[in-house]
């Protein structure tokens, strides 16, 4: 499994263009940071912020090669639905993309893309192919596409032994707006095992915190969006960050 972190700052980034504080100050002098996205193996892409292709760019990393998209949730520095456009413009418009993603955040992507394409993606014949994650709840294709308790069967990407295994798991993220969010629990071609923790509160939900008891993951990737300041949104700060830390 290899992993690149193609952002692992909040939802306007680090530092925030119109901030003058001394933390942004900071962070354009040494490590300006755009929205969290993970890239597995040039394969599978865990999120996908409007900044994340241009990011990609600048990096000289191409995306030619996705095959699965993971989105962990509908909030805008974790869903570009535009980024589903821009592909079909390249020379990889014609190549099958999982589209995988809670109801809402798929919902998204179809309401824009037919918007602006003017035909349904999810049509026969549409190299996209969304599937639903919700944690715990039954993937159309008959296996489980949650992991809401560890015997659950993972959502299976790509083909036979070059495939990955997909869990999503709760997540303490969410609300009535874009509806609850996941994890995601990888497991690579190689064996190789990854746990996706952004975004999520703490603690964590019970069966999420049984899922992953015991998995030996490689990676685990966890936010830690608010610092010293606890009490912003659903998210981790300093103090909770240590204490779900201790949880796994």
């Amino acid at each position: 499994m290899r992993v690149t972190l193609l952002g692992t700052g909040s939802a306007d980034g680090w530092p925030n263009p119109w901030c003058d504080c001394a933390s942004c100050a900071w962070a354009r002098k040494h490590e300006v940071r755009g929205q969290t996205a993970v890239l597995v193996d040039d394969a599978l892409l865990l999120d996908c912020g409007p900044d994340v292709p241009r990011t990609a760019a600048r990096l000289g990393v191409r995306l030619s090669g996705l095959r699965h998209l993971l989105i962990s949730h509908a909030h805008p520095d974790h869903l570009g639905p535009e980024s589903l456009m821009w592909r079909s413009w390249s020379s990889a418009a014609g190549r099958p993309l999982d589209v995988v993603g809670p109801p809402a955040a798929l919902a998204v992507c179809r309401e824009f893309l037919t918007r602006w394409e003017g035909a349904d993606p999810a049509r026969e014949g549409s190299a996209l192919r969304f599937v639903p994650a919700t944690a715990g709840g039954r993937s159309p294709g008959g296996g489980s596409s949650g992991g809401g308790s560890p015997g659950d069967d993972p959502l299976r990407l790509g083909a036979g032994d070059a495939g990955y295994l997909v869990r999503p798991l709760a997540a303490r993220h969410g609300d009535a707006s874009i509806g609850p969010a996941v994890l995601y629990d990888v497991t690579a071609p190689d064996g190789g095992r990854l746990l996706y923790g952004c975004d999520t509160a703490a603690p964590l939900p019970a069966p999420t915190l049984a899922a992953v008891t015991g998995r030996a993951y490689d990676v685990v990737l966890l936010e830690e969006n608010n610092g010293d300041r606890p009490g912003f949104g659903e998210h981790l700060d300093l103090a909770s960050f240590a204490q779900l830390v201790a949880e796994l």
